[in-house]
């Protein structure tokens, strides 16, 4: 497997990374090579692969994804892109469409706008090595809300109508690009591993979806499927308040019982409040969400699906 952009603008290198884990686990890690696109036609030829998977943007003009797939012609291998910056890249869908046998894309509406003949909606997921955490008791955990994530307008707007209501609360949020006016809020990029420690250190963490289109004029598409944060939150063991900004995260996630949903910022301190007043209560849906990521939503449950869809 490889990516669809060089690693040096691929802010999503660490994916390829949580696939292969994925794809080791059901097949054995001699089956599986991982590549960086830089080095994929290389691979390719050398490993001679009936599968080859490349996942991420297919946005950078020069990204050589013809190059790419005449490798894997000549190896006789199947292609599949899996694209994850959907919708908000989907004026490039054609580009993709040129070149794949078939195509994932991580958002569940953009999957009807596709012309290609075969598109399936993959979501995102965890990784067990780099996300998974012990669900830690309340009374260790030193935060009462957590988020990490670039400061797209929408989180900077909800987060600041909140910051009054938050105020008194134990509450850090860390990404790049928030205001200096967001006082709990840090420029300090976390990685994965220091995330899902953060992640595991608060009583509730924060999912706000993102809200900022680069390339998506065609048909201004509405996302619909939850982030991959929202199962490596889970998978960290801590309760999570998600924005409700559409219905879809419920297919993956019970409201109320693994879950809970807002659509005002004076709730936030609300769930804060319960979280001190029912710990167990508000304990026992992370662990109930942890749960069901380790049975439907790691790598491995998403590489099973890829080799189904691209055996039929």
């Amino acid at each position: 497997m490889t990516s669809l952009s060089p690693d040096a603008v691929n802010h999503n290198a660490a994916i390829r990374a949580y696939l292969r884990e994925g794809f080791a686990e059901v097949r054995g890690a001699d089956a599986v090579r991982a590549s960086p696109l830089e080095l994929a036609e290389e691979a390719i030829a050398e490993f001679r692969p009936s599968l080859v998977v490349a996942l991420g943007s297919v946005a950078v003009e020069a990204a050589p994804l013809r190059s790419l797939a005449r490798s894997a012609r000549r190896a006789g291998a199947r292609l599949a892109f899996w694209l994850h910056d959907d919708p908000y890249e989907f004026d490039y869908a054609p580009r993709a469409e040129a070149l794949a046998d078939h195509i994932f894309t991580n958002d569940r509406w953009a999957l009807p706008h596709y012309r290609h003949p075969s598109v399936s909606h993959l979501p995102l997921a965890a990784c067990r090595r780099t996300h998974l955490r012990p669900v830690r008791p309340m009374a260790e955990r030193s935060l009462d809300l957590f988020f990490c994530g670039a400061a797209f307008p929408n989180r900077i707007a909800l987060l600041e109508r909140a910051q009054a209501s938050l105020a008194g609360h134990r509450v850090e949020v860390r990404g790049a690009g928030w205001p200096a006016s967001l006082a709990f809020a840090e420029n300090t990029r976390l990685s994965a591993a220091a995330m899902a420690d953060r992640t595991s250190a608060a009583r509730l963490v924060l999912a706000v979806g993102r809200d900022l289109d680069i390339a998506n004029r065609r048909y201004r598409l509405p996302a619909s499927t939850p982030g991959p944060r929202v199962f490596e939150a889970a998978l960290a063991g801590t309760p999570q308040l998600c924005f409700a900004a559409g219905l879809e995260i419920l297919d993956y996630f019970e409201e109320g019982r693994e879950i809970l949903l807002f659509d005002d910022v004076h709730e936030i301190a609300e769930a804060i409040a319960r979280s001190h007043r029912e710990p167990a209560v508000v304990l026992a849906m992370a662990e109930r969400a942890r749960a069901r990521v380790l049975d439907a939503h790691t790598y491995r449950h998403r590489a099973e699906t890829i080799l189904a869809a691209m055996a039929a």
